[in-house]
């Protein structure tokens, strides 16, 4: 270790003591043995550089421990602990031979008026983190009870990762900005299983970047905890505030892939400059590797010479690049959370009252609002917020949502998390909010689309012997993403070849798609576990079904999810039309220098969805098997103009009797709390057990086609409660495929491609369900009730008046859709 510190005009001589001293009032690691001559080794500079260098770091074990409400009779305590066994940390293989494994700080300070400026940079050199386990433990002290290991975990970075914090009167404060970096690029995060079959399959996340520069304000809050905003006053208009200086921002700059400067790679697309091609400021990109059973330790990590990890194939692709404001980061503690994910249930499936959160949880909200194109806060020194999704890996097609707006196209787009909560738990079972659309839509007899029991979440089904999962619940409540694109392109990514490249960029596009979702309230709990493997299958692109090995069990990762959203805005049961959960296509092409904004699509989206099982990488693909899922939805099949949108008629100056623009020249403000565009109201419910498999198919095909993602399985319905109905928007009568069952083989695939005429690229989206794949008795898929519903008051529950059934005693339904944008 050298340590060096100066001064202006000054020059001093810490001897061993003084040094001794400095060093136990802060903590460092891997520290060398010091005599005096080191120690003389020092000359005047503004403010400290330390810089330690290490071979390598072994820790036998970190754990975290959470005090959490137990369910369990046997628990000694209420304590359990995450733990992660026999880290390493190590240089990445990508570093020169030559350079150790370095971090570098360099902090400098000085005084303004009475105010101590910092300015802190630390730099951490490329490395490899290695974690041969994760587990959850019991803290009895007789001796930990674990659950089965979840596998083994890695980090690996190819470039230096930077932190930097810039500020004017100490590190924290309400009333000083402070400049922030934090520079994370291209990294590798793994996840590894081995098989029955011994195989090791992972789960990768490649070229990670999280490398965003801020300006805004750190404090501590007695209520917040520890929070990072980038305003203490408002600025949630589109085209209003000062730029930047008072109000702060976040940019998310885009990172170059390293694979860009492969010898031949054409530069050329989407996002390249003719000699680069870059990445999303926050990009996640997922990809399976299957290592097969002829590895060696050391191959575990191998990535070549552009930090493509060896043998690995594209999944699925989301990023996010752009200015951001009105942005906050908040971390604190929390405790007896008043059963917000509920309280404690036993294996038995008694409820104990004991809260879920217990008195240690850790909470978390993030929250954010987009720049559109021209908004006053890019100040031209920022760039408007894109969000991204495509292909992973190299040699793959996108799509890019642009010119973000909120659902009222005058204010911004906005991300919320939500309230954010991480615990550990030992109990079955979690709780969601109960919707009151479905409580109040009626099935069947008279009964309720759903019931008090299908807001509780199954952790795990029932016991295996000698595997307790122990879970990590992370929990989500109030999330919302209110973005309505105005300008989507179709893109392309690093190493596409110029036959494949895309004749038109897309900036210039005047449609777009919207997804935006509100009030999402979701629990995820994950264990390690182990299962028959002769239970759990993994599916080609054919549809043939193959089990994972005929006998043993196989590792996997046990999962449980659950999540709702709320389709509309509301105040008590009055809907507002400010927020929606919806699926739209929008035409913004312009008319007299008007955006027409029309939109079609799915609208006010209701959702439950919840279901227990497990997933493994096995065999290239990523597997799923899940067990008691329940979707239930409630949509409008909606088409007409945004809100606030001018007519076209008008416009365009074509006013007529029938269209007064004078009296009414745009649509209502609230439009979406109306039914005036509605064509059609569609409820679904189904339930049942599910296995399928989304195999990679990122890369583009010689024959330009690819970027295909497909998702292949089986589903087998329960034997009731399912349902269909289409309902009228005026009346609310509805028609009912009710008490469906049976079994459906499906194989879809989303694909993303160049339209072989014009030039541009195209969405495909191709569906087929074979009914009864096996031709079985119970197979037989059946709507066992027709029924119709007459029109009911609202909140009320009928009965439907049965015309007959419907049953399918085999078949294949097939249809592809292919959208060919205009430009």
């Amino acid at each position: 270790m050298k340590i060096q510190k100066q001064q202006h005009g000054k020059r001093f001589i810490l001897n061993t003591l003084a040094f001794s001293l400095l060093v136990m009032h802060m903590p460092a690691y891997a520290l060398q043995a010091l005599d005096d001559g080191d120690l003389r080794n020092v000359n005047g500079q503004d403010g400290v550089n330390i810089e330690a260098t290490l071979k390598e770091a072994n820790i036998k074990t970190l754990y975290w421990t959470d005090q959490t409400g137990r369910a369990e009779a046997d628990a000694t305590s209420q304590a359990l602990t995450a733990t992660a066994d026999t880290v390493k940390i190590q240089k990445n293989s990508v570093a020169s031979p030559s350079d150790p494994l370095t971090a570098n700080l360099k902090l400098n300070m000085g005084s303004t008026n009475g105010q101590a400026g910092v300015n802190l940079n630390l730099s951490l050199s490329p490395v490899l983190m290695t974690v041969d386990s994760f587990r959850v433990c019991d803290s009895d002290p007789s001796g930990a009870r674990c659950s089965a290991k979840i596998g083994n975990l890695a980090i690996q970075t190819s470039s230096n990762t930077i932190i930097g914090i810039k500020t004017v009167n100490g590190l924290l404060s309400k009333t000083n900005q402070l400049d922030m970096t934090l520079g994370l690029q291209n990294a590798n995060i793994y996840l590894g299983q081995t098989s029955a079959a011994n195989q090791l399959n992972q789960l990768i996340l490649k070229n990670f970047n999280f490398n965003f520069k801020g300006k805004g304000f750190a404090f501590v809050d007695a209520i917040e905890g520890f929070k990072l905003q980038t305003n203490l006053g408002a600025n949630t208009a589109g085209n209003s505030a000062t730029p930047n200086a008072t109000y702060g921002y976040v940019d998310l700059a885009r990172v170059v892939d390293p694979a860009s400067t492969k010898a031949g790679f054409i530069n050329s697309g989407s996002y390249g400059n003719g000699t680069t091609t870059s990445n999303a400021g926050l990009n996640l990109e997922i990809m399976v590797n299957n290592k097969g059973t002829n590895f060696t330790p050391a191959s575990l990590y191998d990535v070549d010479n552009y930090n493509t990890p060896v043998g690995a194939k594209g999944l699925i692709r989301v990023g996010a690049s752009g200015r951001m404001v009105n942005s906050s980061l908040q971390f604190r503690g929390i405790q007896n959370a008043s059963n917000l994910i509920g309280s404690a249930v036993n294996a038995t499936g008694t409820d104990t009252g004991k809260d879920i959160v217990g008195s240690s949880g850790i909470a978390f909200r993030m929250k954010t609002d987009f720049t559109k194109d021209s908004d006053t806060m890019l100040a031209g020194s920022g760039d408007a917020t894109t969000l991204e999704i495509g292909g992973a890996g190299l040699n793959s097609y996108g799509f890019e949502f642009g010119n973000l707006t909120g659902l009222q196209k005058d204010t911004r787009a906005s991300f919320d998390t939500g309230s954010v909560f991480l615990n550990l738990t030992d109990s079955k079972q979690l709780t969601l909010p109960v919707n009151n659309t479905f409580q109040t839509s009626s099935f069947a007899n008279g009964q309720s689309l759903t019931n008090v029991n299908d807001y509780k979440q199954d952790i795990y089904s029932t016991l295996t012997t000698g595997n307790r999962p122990y879970s990590v619940v992370s929990s989500i409540r109030g999330a919302a993403f209110q973005a309505i694109s105005r300008r989507g392109r179709f893109t392309t990514s690093a190493g596409v070849a110029t036959n494949n490249l895309f004749t038109d960029s897309g900036l210039n596009n005047q449609w777009g798609l919207a997804l935006p979702f509100y009030n999402l309230n979701a629990n995820l709990a994950m264990y390690g576990t182990t299962v028959d493997a002769d239970k759990v299958y993994s599916y080609s692109t054919d549809g043939t079904q193959s089990k994972i090995a005929l006998s043993g069990q196989t590792a996997r990762l046990g999962f449980s999810l659950g999540l709702t959203t709320e389709g509309v805005d509301k105040n008590g049961t009055t809907k507002l039309g400010n927020n929606t959960t919806s699926i739209m296509v929008i035409d913004g092409g312009l008319r007299n220098g008007q955006p027409t904004d029309y939109y079609m699509g799915l609208r006010n989206i209701d959702m439950l969805l919840k279901g227990n099982g497990s997933v493994g990488v096995e065999n290239g693909s990523l597997n799923l098997s899940l067990k008691n899922m329940l979707v239930v939805m409630a949509a409008e099949v909606a088409g007409g103009y945004l809100p606030g949108t001018t007519y076209k008629s008008c416009a365009l100056g074509l006013a007529t009797a029938s269209v007064a623009c004078g009296n009414k020249s745009a649509s209502d403000i609230n439009n979406f709390a109306k039914s005036d565009d509605v064509l059609f109201g569609v409820k679904l419910r189904f339930g049942g057990d599910m296995d399928l498999s989304l195999i990679p198919s990122s890369e583009i095909n010689n024959d330009g086609t690819g970027s295909r993602l497909t998702v292949v399985g089986d589903l087998k319905l329960a034997q009731n409660n399912n349902t269909i109905q289409i309902s009228d928007p005026v009346n609310g009568s509805s028609l009912g495929l009710d008490n469906l069952t049976g079994n459906v083989r499906f194989n879809n695939a989303i694909v993303i491609s160049k339209n072989p005429t014009s030039g541009t690229g195209q969405v495909g989206f191709n569906a087929s369900f074979q009914f009864n794949p096996t031709q079985s008795v119970d197979g037989v898929f059946r709507a066992r009730d027709l029924n119709f519903y007459p029109p009911a008051a609202s909140g009320a529950l009928v009965s439907g008046a049965r015309l007959g059934e419907i049953a399918l005693t085999g078949g294949r339904l097939s249809s592809e859709l292919n959208i060919i944008p205009r430009n």
